[in-house]
């Protein structure tokens, strides 16, 4: 059953780590997704919740921004959340070139918007055989023009007008 009392708890951005620690065991999976998902949730706690049996759980630490590099890592192996490590602007770069052969096109799509790409692996992914990362790529606020310029001319119609639609794309 959903403990209502924890969850009203969660509601306040002001709720203390502290608070938060404590309600990360608690037994409802709801309510410790939430806390995972609290912006005043402390690494340590993070830390503690990426072992959580619950993957809802697990991505909401993947996705935090407090989440400890080395956990981001461990949780890279973790097949179930790896698109939510993957789109974590402080997962580390050598594990995104890593990922960024991944079989799954959803976790290449996660690392084309991570904020933190670079333009190698931008270029990469801008060859994927799957439409929807190479429109990711083509969205990306990083992508440089001379890769805005292939894509504008991709095979793919949506490809196309996503790097159309991009303000760095050559007129």
């Amino acid at each position: 059953m959903i403990n209502i009392e924890s969850l009203l708890l969660l509601q306040d951005q002001n709720a203390s780590a502290e608070l938060l620690d404590k309600l990360s065991s608690d037994e409802d999976h709801f309510v410790r997704a939430r806390v995972a998902a609290h912006i005043n949730t402390s690494a340590e706690t993070l830390t503690q919740m990426a072992k959580d049996e619950s993957h809802i759980v697990r991505e909401f630490v993947a996705e935090h921004l407090s989440t400890p590099v080395e956990t981001l890592i461990a949780l890279s192996e973790d097949e179930l959340i790896v698109s939510w490590v993957a789109g974590n602007p402080n997962t580390p770069l050598p594990i995104l070139d890593k990922l960024s052969n991944s079989e799954d096109e959803f976790v290449r799509i996660s690392i084309s918007v991570n904020p933190n790409i670079t333009i190698r692996i931008l270029e990469k992914l801008s060859k994927d055989v799957d439409e929807n990362v190479r429109a990711a790529v083509a969205k990306s606020p990083k992508t440089p023009r001379a890769i805005l310029s292939i894509l504008h001319k991709d095979p793919n119609e949506a490809v196309r007008e996503v790097a159309l639609e991009n303000p760095n794309t050559p007129k």
